[in-house]
């Protein structure tokens, strides 16, 4: 047992080694042209730079569009940027092309959806049709959102490799969003043009005049598209102090307003900075060229300007292009102290730095870094020489043959690719117990009982395996859809006051009373669950309504499963409003949980006699009962896993610390911690402290599937938390369970039909194949598709009884 609980951060990243191919097919997903902004402009630099470094590539674009652009013949498939289903497709154009690589261009507001989540739709798709992909993060928070940094986690976690600028951003990703080893370090290139003249024929006369008015001036220059982050009126406030020493200086602001900016808010932003000029009376000082500049313009510009300036608001941007550019031009800087400025603009040792840094918002402090170098000539002459020196090792041809070296050897592997297939999807039990009023509990064999009625319990079960089937393809999706809607409506009228009815007959006739419940944790978990999802957003919609109504029954569950399964449902949703403290108060339960069965013990433990027989029997392990209440009954280890995810979801480390304590102690309870693992659930006469020491060989009761997915789905989050492929390994054994790999021998999927047996006894199963049991199946199956760790399953099944690749036989590859 033990597990480190974050990843090793080694001292540098060692990206997966592969043969150099000859020919790749490459296709890069970002904005392109007509689109402008800074990532376009990225990636068509990218894209000729890669047709020289590597002649014999396929490079092409997937445009990611919001505004119907028509594209050139290099963008053979576009994505609709708002559409979460348009990104599957683009997956599937692109795999039928025969791309061998994906490389993503990933920056904040470029992706639809919450925290720009629908592109992991494209990653999943890309993995079920087997082909890697490689990310390129162009921003790096230190404090990420927990929605971002679930998009990240999920996006490079599942990579075959992650490009980033520098080393700063290599440490901030390295273990926390992708394994340390995938994680290369590639400069941002900068074209050529900007260290060689340019003919002035290829200006055009905005930039022309511009350039001719500025000709005897101290010129300082910030480019780029305008938006209110780029700290231009910091730099505009500095300014009266600068003129004030130096009179002929000119501040040159060029480029275009962003699009995004001019769509929220038109030119709103650009006629302040004009107002602000003039109010500060420096107008005459400033010469603004409303324009999307070429490379062949800005280098013209970047040649005419005697210290360039970066005024940026966020300390934490991680990378800047127009920084980049100014600096291969050879132009010294003055910038304002953000992550990638401090990592550029640093001294090499023994050597002057390109430029000064001051802090960010300090107009003072810019205005005397700029009097600083403009009144010593010779410091701005070695600034100039550094910024030269430097700029050189910037430029396409060199940037470009390094990422070409790192995207081949991504090109053989994937980080986290399934391995083994899932049988085919058989809908034939689950068709037979869900009609229009919900999915009936309890089976006889494989018919239906009808007399069991309905319960929210399952309902709510029911949404989350038709959420995983949504995110498949053909018959699959249309099941979802149906469930989907079919949940929603059962949920919503369950709902009343003080709390949930749970139990319904089949002719629709509640059983009970509005009451609180673990059918109230799993209602919240279910919701919470389809309001995170990438689903129609009529469904992600209602669930989240649904589940706002339902917040404040959070404070009254007290039962530590009530609490678990509700902090799964809103671990998945933490951004929406109420939802973090409600989340804390659900997280709280377990913690105070562990902590009084922790408690408990310790004072029992001091009460026996150390040399008692009792005491040297049970072992370490029974005086050490991490858990969360004093026995083990059903459904175990949902306790450790909602710990887990509130704990990555609220960035609380503790509950971390403890979720993965109490879960290293259960995978020992459950035959899961030894060399030769397999899975052996408590049983359903549940097991008391004192036969902690290991699962008896007596019998405990039949084992039951609710327990065995909720094993599975534990591991899976450890693994999405920590990245420790021990624990993505272990998933696999114990989802073999449902296939035969338990103490029996005997499968409880039955692939014929698609149901799952109520119970495991030493002897074999229960004939019976109940809502509850069939849905654990799904449930544990989907977690692994959705984590990447299984290939997703087909929905067009052979011949019932053709032979499968199942789970279980492909587990002993993971092992």
């Amino acid at each position: 047992m033990g597990t480190t609980l974050l990843p090793h951060l080694p001292n540098q990243a060692r990206p997966r080694r592969a043969a150099t191919r000859r020919r790749l097919r490459l296709t890069v997903v970002s904005t392109y042209p007509p689109r402008r902004c800074g990532l376009a402009s990225y990636t068509t630099d990218l894209r000729d730079a890669l047709a020289v470094a590597a002649p014999g590539w396929r490079v092409e674009v997937c445009a990611v569009d919001r505004d119907g652009l028509t594209y050139g013949p290099q963008v053979p498939v576009v994505i609709r940027q708002d559409d979460p289903e348009d990104y599957r497709r683009a997956a599937d154009a692109i795999a039928d092309r025969g791309c061998d690589l994906v490389l993503i261009q990933h920056e904040y507001g470029i992706f639809g959806g919450p925290d720009g989540a629908y592109v992991t739709n494209l990653a999943a798709r890309l993995r079920e049709r087997g082909v890697p992909y490689a990310v390129t993060l162009h921003t790096v928070l230190t404090e990420p959102s927990p929605g971002q940094a679930g998009v990240l986690r999920e996006l490079c976690g599942q990579a075959a490799g992650v490009t980033v600028f520098t080393d700063t951003a290599r440490r901030l990703v390295a273990g926390r969003f992708a394994d340390p080893r995938s994680v290369a370090v590639v400069p941002h290139g900068a074209p050529e043009v900007l260290r060689s003249p340019v003919d002035p024929a290829r200006l055009r006369p905005v930039v022309a005049d511009a350039l001719a008015e500025i000709s005897d001036d101290v010129v300082l220059t910030t480019f780029g598209l305008i938006g209110p982050g780029k700290g231009l009126e910091v730099a505009l406030a500095a300014l009266p102090a600068v003129a004030a020493r130096h009179p002929r200086v000119r501040y040159v602001i060029a480029g275009a307003t962003h699009p995004e900016e001019v769509r929220r808010h038109g030119e709103r932003y650009r006629e302040s900075l004009v107002e602000l000029a003039e109010r500060l009376g420096v107008q005459r000082h400033v010469r603004f060229v409303d324009a999307f500049l070429t490379d062949a313009e800005l280098a013209a510009l970047l040649a005419r300007t005697d210290l360039y300036v970066t005024p940026y608001r966020s300390t934490e941007q991680i990378c800047s292009g127009a920084l980049t550019f100014a600096v291969a031009s050879g132009c010294p800087v003055v910038s304002t102290a953000y992550r990638y400025a401090e990592d550029l603009l640093a001294a090499a040792p023994g050597r002057e730095a390109p430029g000064l840094l001051v802090p960010t918002g300090d107009e003072q402090a810019l205005a005397e870094a700029v009097i600083r170098l403009l009144d010593d000539p010779s410091a701005l002459a070695r600034a100039r020489r550094a910024a030269d020196t430097l700029g050189a090792t910037l430029t396409w041809p060199a940037v470009a043959a390094r990422l070409a070296r790192t995207l081949s050897g991504f090109a053989g592997t994937r980080a986290a690719g399934p391995a083994a297939a899932a049988p085919p999807l058989r809908f034939d039990h689950l068709d037979r117990l869900v009609d229009a009023g919900g999915i009936i509990q309890f089976a006889n064999g494989g018919e239906p009982d009808l007399g069991s009625g309905y319960c929210v319990d399952d309902v709510a079960r029911l949404g989350i395996v038709a959420a995983g089937l949504y995110g498949q393809p053909g018959e699959a999706r249309t099941r979802g859809a149906q469930w989907l809607d079919l949940t929603l409506r059962f949920l919503a009228e369950s709902v009343g006051p003080g709390g949930l009815r749970n139990l319904r007959d089949h002719d629709g006739t509640w059983r009970d009373e509005p009451h609180l419940g673990d059918h109230v944790g799993r209602a919240i978990w279910g919701l919470g669950v389809l309001a995170a999802n990438h689903l129609p957003r009529s469904v992600s919609h209602t669930a989240g309504a649904l589940l706002d109504r339902l917040l404040p029954l959070v404070p009254h569950l007290t039962f530590p499963r009530s609490a678990a399964y509700a902090a799964l449902g809103l671990a998945r949703v933490p951004t929406r409003p109420g939802v973090r403290d409600a989340l804390r108060t659900a997280a709280g339960v377990l913690v105070a949980a562990a902590e009084e069965t922790a408690a408990a013990g310790r004072s029992a433990a001091a009460g026996r006699s150390a040399t008692s027989d009792a005491a040297t029997a049970s072992g370490a392990t029974a005086r050490e009962w991490r858990w969360y209440e004093p026995q083990l009954t059903y459904d175990n280890a949902r306790l450790p896993q909602a710990l887990l995810a509130a704990g990555a979801a609220l960035g609380d480390r503790d509950m971390i610390r403890l979720a993965l304590d109490t879960l290293e102690w259960y995978l020992g309870q459950v035959g899961l911690d030894g060399p030769h693992p397999v899975l052996r659930c408590v049983g359903n006469l549940w097991r008391q402290r004192e036969a902690a020491g290991r699962a008896p060989d007596g019998y405990e009761g039949d084992e039951q599937p609710l327990d065995a997915a909720a094993t599975v789905e534990a591991l899976v989050e450890a693994w999405q938390v920590t990245r420790n492929w021990r624990y993505a390994r272990l998933a696999a054994r114990a989802h073999a369970w449902f296939h035969g790999v338990n103490r029996a021998g005997a499968p409880l999927y039955d692939p014929a039909t698609g149901g799952c047996h109520d119970g495991l006894h030493p002897d074999g199963v229960n004939p019976n194949m109940g809502a509850e049991s069939t849905l654990a199946y799904y449930q544990s199956l989907f977690a692994q598709v959705h984590a990447g760790l299984v290939r997703a399953p087909s929905a067009r099944p052979g011949p019932v009884g053709a032979p499968t690749v199942t789970t279980a036989q492909l587990v002993e590859g993971a092992a």
